[in-house]
């Protein structure tokens, strides 16, 4: 599938990729377990949100293991494909739009979290039917966003297949067929304003979660640190425990996940040309739902 000279490295990708996929839907059904059966009282609701993430980490591996994308980039554009079981089209957009969906779900326990922390009463709402409401409905309408704009917006055109054709055939001679990607600047230096609008589409997501997230960070640290606060030693102990296990959940994502996938999809557009080995980026994407189960676990008191 890869040239003869990476052949050696690119296996060792593809084995550790293997590994972690394992190893995260093990961990990620031990954590399910733990949410149903070991979660204190005093969590309440939240464990409905922490239930939707342990499901989405193992959602996930299952699609990186049918898919197993190969993400590089080749000097004005990068390229997305399917070596997998599934090496459609349709089937990287899947891909793109399963990894897309724990930012918005991070954008949920940082809310609730909020709430919990200032105006506790509130959480009336948070019942496992609305909880289960509204995590459907907001993964549905940013996954129906990712996958078209991936689907139609970085679809091949002539232009764009004609420019990495040979990096393709020199790479992966009988794969990428059907790949998905951006060319930000045509032969002649012209900027290509279809990519710009696509990949800025993407990023108006991700601005949008981390701003929520954010914002109810700094509420919520300001809050704790407030002489308002009248709760008991315990209570205290706990809210902090589940914020901090929360905020170190969000970095593993961005560490492994959104930062290395944000360089390859933006820096081609700023004039960067990287050369990012071809499975590099998708093993590191299976690192995150491993260390996101054991950050809750090892987090979370009554589930150690």
């Amino acid at each position: 599938m890869v040239s003869e000279k990476n052949r050696a490295l690119f296996e060792f990708f593809a084995t550790f990729e293997i590994v972690n996929i394992v190893s995260s839907v093990i961990t990620n059904l031990v954590l399910v377990y733990l949410i149903v059966y070991r979660s204190s009282k005093e969590i309440g609701a939240y464990r409905c949100l922490l239930l939707a993430f342990a499901i989405n980490d193992i959602y996930f591996p299952i699609v990186h293991f049918l898919t197993l994308p190969v993400i590089c980039s080749y000097k004005d554009a990068f390229v997305m494909f399917s070596h997998g079981i599934m090496t459609s089209k349709f089937s990287i957009c899947l891909f793109a739009c399963t990894f897309s969906q724990t930012m918005p779900l991070l954008t949920h326990l940082f809310i609730y979290r909020l709430i919990a922390t200032k105006w506790p009463r509130r959480l009336e709402f948070y019942t496992a039917r609305s909880c289960t409401l509204l995590m459907l409905g907001s993964l549905i309408f940013e996954a129906s966003l990712w996958f078209a704009n991936c689907f139609i917006n970085y679809g091949s055109d002539a232009e764009t297949r004609e420019y990495v054709q040979p990096f393709l055939d020199g790479e992966f001679e009988g794969e990428g067929e059907e790949f998905i990607g951006a060319l930000y600047y045509s032969e002649n230096g012209t900027f290509r304003m279809r990519a710009f609008f696509a990949t800025m589409g993407f990023n108006t997501i991700m601005i949008v979660c981390m701003t929520v997230i954010v914002s109810c960070s700094i509420s919520i640290v300001i809050h704790l640190r407030s002489k308002v606060v009248k709760w008991s030693g315990r209570t205290k102990k706990l809210q902090k425990q589940l914020f901090n296990t929360l905020v170190v959940q969000m970095i593993i994502p961005m560490v492994f996940v959104y930062f290395p996938c944000a360089g390859i999809i933006n820096l081609p557009m700023f004039g960067f040309r990287m050369n990012v080995f071809p499975n590099l980026v998708s093993a590191s994407l299976t690192l995150f739902p491993l260390i996101d189960a054991f950050i809750v676990m090892f987090g979370v008191k009554s589930y150690r």
